[in-house]
Order: structure tokens, then sequence, then C-alpha cells
């Protein structure tokens, strides 16, 4: 009796069966498009509106994912009104990571299941696979991690993007930034792939560093069991996710950057959005509780340093 067919990522990678191995979805928005228009750029006069536009947008729709589909949705560090998530939900979308629920289901994965095969962006599986491969490869189904999203799915929020996220994605990642530079001062074909596809291009790169640098580049102040690493370089690509080893220890935390030097604008938007009564509820571990975890880890340093001195 012949048994199931193997999944296709089960199977080596050959020149006949490469296509079956691509995620062909996610694959045309992370590679086919921006590489189109990293070759249209070539071909696009820069104009200074345009620019300051696509510097503007790259804020907004960073903030979307980082203090939306991150902080909001995934951890629940605060709570948003009604207008907020709609606001958050549409930024968001304009980043073009996916949808609010796809994006969450894998990061509450990531975080439970940290550098083991059910980490969707495993980094012990390599840099290239926890930066890229993972999105456009299909992963086996066997690794796929279950995590409660019956908060996501009550969202009524969460779960009309989740089913309009290709409308919106392209109206916010591509039509919206055209429009306003075309309208605005006449560069449609900068609108579209200055402040559309480069800008869209930059910011998954660096959200995708946060899965790729930000395990292997840095130190680790409050944990070293696992890979995740603070650095302040992914920190300032990122609107303060750099802060990675200390958002591992302290997820429900709304900050990632603690200190007031630390760069970490995404704390502060949420706090203004908490003082004009959009946002509430802004969860932060105690002090205490902070400092205990990095006085373990120098102790855990200094029994290691001990240990091998007396050798």
């Amino acid at each position: 009796m012949i048994g199931p067919k193997p999944h296709i990522s089960e199977q080596p990678i050959t020149i006949r069966n490469w296509h079956r191995h691509v995620d062909w979805f996610n694959t045309t928005f992370i590679i086919i498009v921006p590489l189109c228009g990293c070759i249209a750029a070539i071909f696009t006069p820069l104009r200074w509106p345009t620019v300051i536009w696509a510097v503007l947008y790259y804020f907004w729709t960073g903030l979307g994912v980082t203090a939306g589909y991150h902080r909001l949705w995934s951890h629940r560090t605060y709570e948003a009104g009604l207008s907020l998530r709609i606001f958050l939900a549409c930024a968001g979308s304009g980043a073009v990571e996916g949808s609010i629920r796809w994006w969450s289901i894998k990061h509450r994965a990531h975080h439970r299941w940290t550098d083991t095969e059910k980490d969707p962006y495993n980094t012990r599986q390599g840099l290239l696979h926890s930066h890229l491969l993972w999105m456009i490869l299909k992963p086996n189904p066997k690794n796929n991690a279950r995590t409660d999203i019956s908060d996501l799915n009550a969202d009524p929020v969460v779960m009309w993007q989740h089913r309009n996220y290709t409308k919106l994605a392209i109206g916010f990642g591509l039509v919206l930034p055209t429009v306003m530079a075309g309208v605005g001062w006449g560069d449609w074909k900068g609108g579209l792939v200055i402040a559309g596809i480069l800008r869209m291009f930059l910011f998954q790169q660096a959200t995708f560093c946060v899965n790729s640098l930000a395990h292997w580049l840095g130190d680790q102040p409050f944990d070293d069991r696992n890979s995740p690493r603070d650095h302040i370089l992914t920190a300032l690509v990122t609107f303060g996710e750099g802060y990675h080893n200390f958002h591992h220890e302290f997820p429900s935390d709304y900050r990632n950057g603690i200190e007031w030097w630390q760069y970490d604008p995404t704390k502060w938007a949420i706090w203004i959005c908490a003082r004009f009564r959009l946002a509430s509820n802004l969860k932060r571990f105690r002090t205490n509780e902070i400092e205990m975890g990095r006085v373990q880890q120098l102790q855990k340093r200094l029994d290691h340093r001990a240990a091998s001195l007396g050798r």
C-alpha cells in the first residue's frame, strides 16, 4: 500500500520542481515587485518632494507594523480604541508584510518556540533562512506551531483587514503613495517607484533584520539561553525593535528601549497616543524585575568566568 505523498518541502529542490517550492504570493511582494522597482529607479529622476514624502510614508507604514502588528496585536502590550486600530491596520497594510492575523500567528509562534523547528524564522537554520527563505519557500506543515489567536479572531478590525488584505496592500502600499505624489506635484512615476516600491522594499528588509540580524548581532544583557540580542543598528532601522534581547525576556512591555536615551520611537508614539486617549493600559514590567534579570545574567557570566579561571 502506497503511503501519502511527501510534502514538497520534504523533497529536494531540483530544476524540475523548484517552482513548486516557492510561495509565489509572498515572492511577488517581497522579491519580484521590489526587483522591478529597483530597476525602474535607475530611470526615475529624484525629486525632493517625492523623497520627503517617501521618508514620511516610511515612518507612517513602519509604525503600522511596530506599534500595530507587533506591540498591539501580537503581544497586547497596550489597548487601542477603534480609530487607532483602523489607522494602524491601514498603515501596516502599506508596509506589505502580510495581514495582521498572519503576521501575529507567525510572531507568536516565534516567541513560543524560539530557535526550534517550530519557530517560523528559526535562526539555527541560517541567517538567510531567518531573513528571507522562510517566507519565499513553502514550509513543512509538520512544523506548524499552534498558537491561541482567539483574540485576533474576535477583533473586527483584524478580520476586516485579513479578508481584504490584498486590496489594502495594493491600495496603501502602491496606489496611495503614487496618487499623493502625482496629484500633489506631478510626479506619478516617482510616487510609484520611490515612495511606493522602494519605500516598501526598504522597510521590509529592515523588518526582516529583526528576524535575522537581531539574533546574530549585539549583546545579551538579560538572557543568553536563546539567540535574541540587543543592538543599536537594528533599533535605528526598525523604530526601536532592535532591543530584541529585552523584548524576548519581557515581551508584554510596550517598550523595547527602556532607557530614556535608547532609540525607540514606537514607544514614544504609543505614549503620545495614550496622552490623547487613543491608547490605554500601557503595560510595563516593574523596574526591579527588569534589573533582577540583568543582575542574574551578570552573575551567570561571572560564575562562568570564575569557573574558567579555576581550571
